[in-house]
């Protein structure tokens, strides 16, 4: 009479599944430089802009500059003290602007 007593299965909380999917629809603010044809600085986006997406190819680093709102005051603080990872893809995306012939 020896029976075996599974343990009851557990699922993986819906929760984290619902929070990836909010964050893949939340809107974003273009924080680098306006380059024509690509994006206008402090401009939020509900997706990230095709012709972005297609910039990468030149430019890899520039969809960094596509950030969640609440992470503004950051990414601002490092573009003013000239560091951290957003402002080395904000210098990527001046240098290809000033490549694709904008003004500075």
């Amino acid at each position: 009479m020896s029976e075996s007593v599974k343990a009851p299965e557990t699922k993986a909380p819906a929760k984290k599944t619902q929070a990836v999917t909010e964050a893949k629809t939340e809107a974003v603010l273009y924080v680098g430089p306006t380059i024509s044809g690509i994006a206008i600085t402090g401009t939020v986006y509900t997706t990230i802009p095709e012709a972005a997406k297609a910039a990468k190819a030149d430019a890899p680093m520039i969809l960094n500059l596509f950030i969640p709102i609440r992470e503004y005051g950051e990414a601002e603080r490092m573009i003013r003290e000239k560091r951290g990872y957003v402002y080395s893809a904000y210098a990527e995306a001046q240098k290809f602007k000033l490549e694709r012939g904008g003004k500075n």
